[in-house]
Parts: C-alpha cells; structure tokens; sequence
C-alpha cells in the first residue's frame, strides 16, 4: 500500500481519481462558487466534469499531473511556454465547456481573459494551474508533499513557478514553499479575489 504523502506522477489511467480528487478539493472553493454557485442543477455532476474536461487536457498535451499514494491529493502543473491553451484545444473544449457553464459561459470566458492578460509572459516559468486536497484528509501533509513533489521538477529545471491561489487561506502553504504574493487580483464584475504568487529559481 502507498503511504498517504508518497507523491506520484500519474498516468491517464487515474484520469478519474484525479479528477474526482479535485472537484471534491474545489468544491466550496470562493472561485468555483463564484462561477457554478450553489443551488444551480446537478452543481457537482457539472463541476466533476469540468474538471474532468481539464484533467483530460493536460494528460493530452503531456503536462505534469501528480496524485498523492492515497488519492486524496492532485495537482496539474504546465511546463514552461505550454501555460495557454492553443487553438486546437480551445476549440476541443467549446462544447463540454458550454454543457458545463451553460448561462454562466461568459463569466467563465472572461475570467479566463482576465487571468491570461495578467499571466507572466517572461522569464521562463512552471505554472501551477491547480493543486488540491478532498476536504477530510486536509491537515495531514499530503498537500505539501505534493507541492514539494512538483517543485523538485522546476528546481531541476532551473526555472521560477507561478500560481493563482484562489482561497486565501491557501496562501501560507504556498509562501512556505518560496512563493510571495505578487498582486491580489479582483475578479472582474463582481468576482472574488485571487492571488498572483511567484517564485524565483532556487539558488
């Protein structure tokens, strides 16, 4: 049997346990909410799939998705220069996104444009597009080993990481972890706030 902190990297095959990891992560996350609030129909069969939708991109463009020895914990990590979408996976995303979002499509587009207009485009980076634990197994190590985990892969590259915290209390885990707040981001139209975090290169 795994250990609960053993950090992996996993393969398409647990496509499912990660995803099912995050959705139950996210699931009363402040930017979730904001964008499928509760009390919409079938609210978790739509956040499941979203994230399913993005586990599966980034399991096809051969990002780094890591899930912790007990499952409880995931992570999706783009490498440097793969951080946006390209046309062809925009377009592979149009109708699951807009089954998922359905009147709330255009809220999802614009936080979308928003959080790429205020990417950083330079130096060359690691971007933590998600990292999440299920609500029961918090407070137990996993979701710093994860992070360690993914940041080894950006050491060795000799590169800095960038993320979005989308909960503030997440924030003292990554500032931990060498990361600094570089702007708290206020959602456009009403939105909650994110914050933009950065890290140098190690040593």
């Amino acid at each position: 049997m795994r250990s609960p902190a053993e950090v992996r990297r996993a393969t398409p095959a647990d496509a499912d346990d990660v995803a099912g990891t995050l959705a139950a992560a996210f699931l009363d996350d402040p930017v979730t909410g904001w964008l499928l609030p509760a009390g919409i129909r079938h609210r978790e069969d739509r956040l499941r799939r979203l994230f399913e939708c993005e586990v599966h991109s980034f399991f096809g463009a051969n990002k780094s998705v890591y899930l912790s020895g007990d499952r409880q914990s995931a992570a999706l990590w783009a490498p440097p220069g793969t951080w946006r979408m390209t046309p062809a996976e925009s377009r592979a995303e149009l109708l699951p996104m807009i089954g998922i979002f359905r009147a709330g499509l255009v809220r999802a587009s614009r936080l979308a444009k928003q959080l790429d207009e205020v990417h950083p485009k330079k130096p060359k980076h690691w971007y933590l597009y998600m990292l999440g634990t299920r609500p029961d197994a918090q407070g137990r190590g996993t979701g710093s080993a994860m992070l360690r985990e993914g940041l080894r892969a950006v050491d060795a590259d000799g590169s800095a990481a960038y993320l979005e915290s989308s909960n503030l209390r997440n924030v003292p885990l990554y500032e931990r972890h060498g990361f600094t707040v570089v702007e708290e981001l206020r959602i456009a139209r009403g939105g909650p706030t994110m914050w933009r975090m950065w890290r140098d290169p190690a040593g």
